[in-house]
């Protein structure tokens, strides 16, 4: 893929907002405002209801998630707003997946747009304006999708990143691990952080019309530079899945990775934690494992399968060597990761693009492969969306064209299809909505 590069001071335009964008905006406008939603997302939500959020959507299937306060029977109806064609289903809130309760509804329309609303016994019991869902459109059709993600999130300030997102009228959002901090394997405390992230006003806005998929890293998976190795894993995941609205989570039984369709671009949702460190690697059995042979497999069969122009890879960890005491990169996998590559060069599967967070840095690398895979690869690392930034992990490699302890930061991906060439935009941008690098990428499939 050929490429061209900017870092510029342009602020992303927040005019003509939605009434979804307005209410998010709304507390970067006003300090005041801003203070009072970090105040209300940091309490424990216990007593007020957390959602409705929407979590996998594509072009036929969207799944809607929602926490009430008490047990009990919830119905949620979803309208096409142009047939008013309703389809209804039932879901159960109980104690035993701390109340969280999911809908999934198939056989949409493609590229449509719906409203939704929850009942309980019979009365609305959530019901807005913002409440909305709009299907991928059909994957042979040319379209633009616009994702952004992030990794490295506080759930006590900064609320503000999230209206920041919003208002660039993204088709989705990838949360990329350490979403929430957690840092612990007992129940209560994943359930209770859990809770804490998703009561962020502002997330809250933007997710009740903005799709969410999620991986983990390190420390929504027990702790700093954890393996598979963690004890209580098994908690780990079914608090994950408690909290998270996918299609997918890992083979049913292990794992937490998944994959979507939007448009132009196919995204997988890597698991790098869950299985790493447990078993010998499928593509050297003298070596550890990061991926399992489960995953290694769904992996490899979707990128072969896969008609979208551009395939994102998206992990928490980054995809390089860290250079520090701890294991936990694509450095220590390397084996894994050069097959990996050896893969996309032998079937020639185009237009893939790597995504890594974790760092506390964010940065962009162009590795040369036009031999090795008929184009360049590059890696988009995007890390913290808090303001925690760790300078010494910004270090030297061959193939770095950029790089910044920068705070606040979250990336843009743009794939669009409507023009005469497959192009893919990524924005690395700050909460002011300061963008401070931009590339464009090219592909000829």
């Amino acid at each position: 893929m050929n490429s061209t590069t900017s870092s510029n001071d342009d602020r992303m335009s927040t005019s003509q907002l939605t009434r979804r964008e307005a209410l998010v905006a709304g507390a970067s406008a006003s300090p005041l405002l801003a203070a009072t939603l970090q105040q209300a997302g940091a309490a424990e939500s216990d007593s007020k209801a957390i959602g409705p959020v929407l979590g996998h959507v594509d072009h036929e299937t969207a799944i809607i998630w929602y926490r009430p306060t008490t047990p009990g029977e919830y119905v949620a109806t979803i309208t096409h707003t142009e047939s008013g064609t309703t389809q209804s289903a039932k879901a159960a809130s109980s104690p035993e997946h701390d109340l969280c309760i999911t809908w999934q509804f198939d056989k949409l329309e493609s590229n449509s747009n719906y409203t939704y609303v929850i009942k309980h016994q019979g009365r609305a019991v959530e019901e807005a304006g913002t409440q909305r869902i709009r299907t991928a459109p059909p994957t042979s059709q040319p379209a633009r999708t616009v994702l952004a993600m992030g990794s490295c999130a506080s759930s006590e300030k900064f609320f503000d990143v999230w209206s920041q997102i919003a208002a660039n009228k993204i088709d989705g959002l990838m949360l990329l691990g350490d979403t929430p901090y957690i840092d612990s394997t007992k129940l209560s405390v994943n359930r209770s952080r859990h809770r804490q992230f998703m009561s962020i006003p502002t997330l809250g806005a933007l997710g009740a019309s903005t799709p969410m998929w999620g991986t983990w890293d390190d420390h929504d998976f027990g702790g700093n530079d954890t393996d598979g190795k963690v004890a209580n894993k098994s908690i780990l995941r079914q608090v994950f899945m408690e909290y998270r609205a996918q299609k997918q989570f890992g083979d049913g039984q292990h794992g937490v990775y998944t994959k979507f369709r939007r448009g132009p671009v196919e995204v997988f949702m890597i698991d790098p934690r869950y299985f790493s460190q447990t078993e010998p690697s499928p593509v050297d059995p003298s070596k550890p494992t990061c991926l399992g042979k489960t995953q290694w497999q769904w992996l490899l069969a979707g990128l072969k399968s896969s008609t979208a122009p551009f395939k994102l890879l998206a992990t928490g960890m980054i995809w390089d060597d860290k250079k520090n005491s701890e294991k936990d990169d694509w450095g220590t996998y390397a084996h894994e990761r050069e097959a990996l590559f050896d893969f996309i060069g032998k079937n020639r599967i185009s237009g893939v693009v790597l995504i890594g967070g974790d760092i506390h840095v964010s940065r962009h690398l162009k590795y040369p492969m036009k031999e090795r895979m008929g184009y360049d690869l590059h890696q988009f690392i995007i890390s913290p969306l808090h303001d925690r930034v760790i300078p010494s992990l910004n270090v030297p490699h061959p193939a770095l064209e950029w790089g910044k302890p920068l705070k606040n930061m979250f990336l843009t991906i743009t794939a669009d299809t409507t023009g005469d060439q497959p192009t893919l935009d990524a924005n690395w941008i700050d909460r002011t909505g300061k963008v401070h690098r931009h590339v464009q990428l090219q592909s000829d499939a």
